[in-house]
């Protein structure tokens, strides 16, 4: 039976370790998912039994958390040391070239090859699944869906993760179809936000118009006009005030990495529009210069900075309201990026 290696250090992740564990084997059978607690006997070789163990899997969750880079006693990285059980889990899948998936705790972010020994550079080019306490439930759904497809075969299998948050193994150009909308870069106009408002206060209305009196149809008709307004505006091209905006110098100001590498991603979101909602979020706190990327099958809102310092005092203003927000580089983030009609989709990798 093919299997999953879930991967941590116990001083960082044994918590959620512990969480996933439960939670996967409520969705398959115990005896396909390791965890060292449960599956290493008293008294067995434990390098031997995990490289057997990794010889005998499938997907490996190599679990990060905000310790995970934390030296050792002698204040070295204990990567370093080539018998940390970590390392050879990693090298061991990396090696076998099995799907590894990083899964990124509570907004850490993904290490740099030069945090990494030579033997786990590759890690750094797996797509990562990020998890939160906050939305522990739903990130553990996703994550499942990934591993059912892996484990149980089918054109899932050979595709990447959908890690994500991972729509791999489809074409671009039916992605792309399934999937139209509006890259948003700037905040959310004020009119626009009036008349997603009125569209709220419409739904209140209908009861009244049941009654049977004119200023319900009144009411009727007004939180029609206000949801037309509202739809117009959700398809605008980005990059303009209106129909008219340059959407074509909005894509490109998208992809343009090396004039601003540095993001703060603060959601990942299954569809277009809950990811349009987390912009809109943003603008209503300061957040500008905002865009949605499709990375790993789901849409993530993200707000490019040129330098690092600008980033960080970005993550300072959204973790206010999205607690697991977290800095990132974005040629390392989003390889090869594409403009869609919408959103700009970046490269997966096994």
């Amino acid at each position: 039976m093919d299997k999953v290696f879930i991967s941590y250090r116990r001083d960082d992740a044994a918590g959620y370790a512990r969480a996933i564990y439960e939670e996967l084997t409520e969705r398959f059978p115990p005896e396909a998912v390791f965890m060292d607690v449960d599956a290493i006997e008293p008294g067995l070789p434990f390098d031997e039994v995990i490289r057997d163990a990794v010889g005998q899997c499938k997907v490996l969750l190599v679990l990060i958390g905000a310790r995970w880079l934390a030296p050792g006693a002698d204040g070295r990285s204990r990567l370093e040391d080539e018998r940390d059980f970590v390392r050879l889990e990693i090298a061991a899948a990396l090696a076998r070239d099995i799907r590894v998936i990083p899964v990124l705790l509570d907004g850490t972010p993904m290490p740099g090859e030069s945090d990494l020994p030579q033997a786990l550079h590759a890690l750094v080019w797996r797509n990562a699944i990020e998890l939160s306490n906050s939305r522990f439930d739903a990130d553990v759904a996703r994550l499942t869906e990934v591993l059912a497809r892996v484990l149980e075969g089918g054109a899932g299998e050979a595709a990447s993760p959908r890690a994500a948050q991972e729509v791999e193994a489809e074409p671009a150009a039916a992605r792309d179809a399934e999937r139209p909308g509006t890259v948003e870069s700037s905040p959310r106009p004020l009119a626009a936000e009036a008349s997603a408002r009125g569209t709220e206060d419409a739904a209140t209305s209908v009861p009244s118009a049941k009654a049977g009196g004119g200023g319900g149809k009144v009411m009727l008709v007004m939180g029609a006009l206000a949801l037309v307004a509202a739809l117009a505006w959700m398809l605008w091209p980005a990059g303009g005030s209106g129909p008219a905006g340059d959407a074509g110098s909005q894509a490109r100001g998208a992809i343009d990495f090396d004039a601003r590498p540095w993001a703060v991603v603060f959601g990942s979101d299954p569809t277009l529009g809950a990811a349009q909602d987390e912009l809109r979020r943003a603008a209503r706190n300061g957040v500008e210069d905002t865009g949605i990327y499709l990375r790993n099958g789901y849409y993530a809102s993200v707000a490019l900075r040129a330098d690092r310092g600008e980033a960080d005092l970005v993550l300072g203003v959204v973790r206010r309201f999205r607690s697991d927000a977290y800095v990132t580089d974005m040629r390392k983030w989003c390889l090869q990026p594409q403009a869609r009609d919408g959103f700009v989709a970046c490269q997966t990798t096994k």
